[in-house]
């Protein structure tokens, strides 16, 4: 499948009678320098089953036809439809990929891996459900690799580390789960139409949590409380908690959120639960 430039992209959308929706965040990459680049960070392997969030123009779902097994592409805008069907009708590619009409963060991704077959999960995602992907992909254990495309400012902050002005309750929970990786930065000049931010592709690889099952949806809501008040010592959210200030809670508490490492993270959320309900 060839890429699209700006000029053929229009003029698809033009036949095919197809407004794009700044709502939806459809910004379609258009530079295929840059699709080749990113192509050569993908994984490629035959056992390889793409799930990716937001199908578009198809310029990312064709290069993951050529590198796994098949795709299995979400796209909620069921206008592109059009669009999908012109660009596939003689591409030999066209029985790798399986095209969905749906919500991606509605769908249950573990059920579309047979055995033998590895998930990996790609998208290039608007800014509004960025967070959402995040926190779906941190819950869905048979997914244990990721690509996903951001706003520069959204993965600076998801790939910070303690001590960083940047660093959140998001970078916790995701760094707790993954290793995430830095792996190429976009202009706004590669997208069709031309966005006002750049963009940042992370690279997402899941590792042992150290968290039981149990623990998982207590412990995301502790860091997410203990970011509250983020400019504040944590002896302001331990007294939320009814934590005593006292003991081995005297030293942390004057300590800001920002400043703890996810293991960090984790152990003081299991001394807490001692002590309180969390």
């Amino acid at each position: 499948m060839n890429t699209l430039t700006p000029t053929a992209l229009r003029d698809l959308l033009n036949r095919t009678g197809v407004v794009l929706s700044k709502r939806l965040g459809q910004n379609f990459l258009v530079d295929g320098n840059v699709l080749a680049s990113m192509a050569s960070l993908f994984p490629s392997d035959e056992n390889v089953v793409f799930v990716e969030v937001g199908a578009g123009a198809l310029a990312l779902t064709g290069i993951l036809a050529e590198r796994g097994k098949r795709v299995v592409a979400y796209e909620i805008d069921q206008r592109l439809r059009k669009v999908h069907d012109a660009l596939l009708a003689d591409d030999p590619l066209r029985t790798r990929i399986e095209l969905r009409y749906e919500d991606a963060l509605e769908a249950d991704w573990c059920a579309l891996g047979h055995e033998g077959e590895i998930l990996v999960l790609m998208g290039n995602l608007p800014y509004l459900r960025s967070s959402e992907t995040v926190l779906k992909l941190i819950r869905t254990d048979c997914i244990r690799q990721a690509c996903l495309l951001f706003q520069r400012e959204f993965a600076t902050r998801l790939a910070a580390h303690s001590g960083n002005g940047d660093y959140s309750s998001l970078s916790v929970v995701a760094q707790t789960f993954f290793d995430i990786k830095r792996l190429l930065d976009l202009s706004p000049d590669v997208f069709f139409p031309r966005p006002e931010v750049s963009s940042t592709l992370l690279g997402f690889l899941r590792r042992p949590s150290g968290l039981e099952d149990a623990e998982v949806a207590p412990f995301m809501r502790f860091v997410q409380q203990s970011f509250l008040h983020r400019r504040k010592k944590l002896a302001d959210f331990f007294r939320r908690l009814g934590v005593p200030l006292t003991g081995e809670f005297a030293e942390i508490s004057q300590l800001r959120p920002e400043v703890l490492t996810p293991s960090e993270f984790i152990n003081l959320f299991r001394a807490v639960s001692q002590v309180t309900r969390v």
